[in-house]
């Protein structure tokens, strides 16, 4: 028998190869979503900023010209007198008739320089302010226009739509005349170009700006000459708007993502819900600030004193010490008092600090009492009252109406005095 030879051995079979797994679809969807969204917020609020740049822009868009300043030393005082004069500012005083004016020889074009803004502080109300100035274009005419004071301040003035301010700018002078001679402080000068950057940097500098607490606080921003209510308006436009374009886009697309027609149409309202707050916050954000720095400046001012030294800690912490002083004078029993000064505030104080006594004051008026209404044993608080006289030797007061009245006096203080009338 013949051995046929062996078939040799099969090969081991090698391992099945692994499929390699198909590549995850990448959702492009959140991407997109989120990068509309951004789109959406951003795209309105920057044409709202063009918008009130194009409505309230008092000079040239791009201007090469920068801010000129003026110090004091370089002021010419052509009426009143120069109380003193330190590094960076000075201080004047009126003539008897309480009028001051204030000259600058300069020279720059007047069209590069849209807004003046004088820095003085100081101002009483019922002050009037006059700028005066003279151009090349007609060396031999002197203008002017009122300017606007609030919190003894005078506010920027805008003189772009003033016929006559053209041409170079040779001279401008500041006329004031204040109600009753009373010294002022003059810091500068400074004369603004107000372009694009220079309106959008100080609407920024507004907007973080600090003002103090005021019984309006709570409610609303109210802070005279440093308001940003530009931002305010861009703000109030951007956020309707966004929500419109938010659900219109939303009905819109809607269909468009068939394959997500549960996640996709509640992401779109998701996301018009936070474009929404973030409009909201932008209109509050910087109220809600103030509100948190005026409560830590609260606490700094109040905190951990007790009643009477929050007292002295407050606005009318000079009032509430003189009257501290003139209630030690007082008797036990209730007793009439008629209360002087300038001022609404602290005569409305002072009748507050002095209950349960029998409190007279005119709110609306700085007149003496009717000299007719006054008797011995009452009594008589002056406080900051100018017009009012005391002869010590005849024991007599003067009112500012001329009635000569008979008192002795229990406390005098600076500017201030408490009498009790006598026969």
């Amino acid at each position: 028998m013949t051995l046929l030879p062996s078939a040799p051995p099969a090969p081991p079979a090698s391992p099945p190869l692994q499929e390699t797994p198909p590549p995850v679809p990448v959702n492009v969807a959140s991407g997109r979503f989120l990068g509309t969204l951004l789109f959406l917020f951003i795209a309105p609020l920057l044409v709202c900023v063009l918008a009130y740049l194009a409505w309230a822009l008092p000079g040239a868009w791009f201007s090469g010209a920068s801010v000129n300043i003026w110090t004091p030393q370089n002021i010419t005082l052509a009426r009143g007198v120069l109380v003193g004069i330190e590094s960076d500012r000075a201080h004047f005083a009126t003539e008897p008739n309480g009028l001051a004016v204030l000259t600058l020889n300069t020279r720059f074009p007047a069209r590069d320089y849209p807004v003046l803004d004088w820095d003085i502080s100081g101002l009483p109300d019922g002050t009037v302010g006059k700028l005066l100035w003279r151009t090349d274009y007609a060396p031999n005419a002197q203008r002017q226009v009122d300017l606007r004071i609030e919190n003894g301040r005078l506010l920027p003035v805008t003189l772009v739509r003033e016929a006559d301010w053209l041409g170079n700018v040779l001279g401008l002078a500041l006329a004031l005349q204040l109600p009753a001679p009373q010294p002022f402080t003059v810091v500068n000068l400074r004369a603004h170009p107000m372009d694009a950057l220079e309106t959008l940097g100080l609407r920024v500098k507004e907007w973080n700006s600090f003002a103090g607490w005021r019984g309006t606080s709570i409610y609303r921003l109210e802070d005279p000459g440093t308001i940003p209510l530009s931002l305010l308006v861009i703000a109030a436009f951007a956020l309707p708007l966004l929500g419109a374009i938010t659900l219109l886009l939303w009905r819109r697309w809607r269909d468009r993502y068939l394959d997500f027609p549960r996640t996709m149409p509640r992401y779109w309202l998701y996301g018009g819900m936070a474009l929404l707050c973030m409009g909201w916050m932008l209109l509050d954000v910087r109220w809600t600030i103030q509100l948190a720095q005026q409560a830590t400046q609260t606490w700094q001012t109040y905190g951990g004193k007790d009643w009477t030294q929050k007292h002295l800690a407050a606005e009318d912490g000079a009032l509430f010490a003189f009257i501290e002083k003139a209630r030690a004078e007082l008797p036990a029993s209730p007793v009439r008092i008629f209360i002087m000064a300038e001022a609404a505030y602290f005569r409305s104080r002072a009748a507050y600090h002095l209950y349960p006594n029998h409190v007279f004051y005119d709110l609306h008026s700085t007149q003496p009492p009717d000299a007719d209404l006054l008797r011995p044993g009452d009594y008589l608080l002056v406080f900051q009252q100018r017009g009012v006289q005391y002869d010590a030797a005849k024991n007599k007061i003067r009112l500012p109406s001329g009635v000569e009245l008979s008192a002795d006096a229990k406390v005098i203080d600076t500017g201030s005095a408490f009498f009790e009338l006598t026969p």
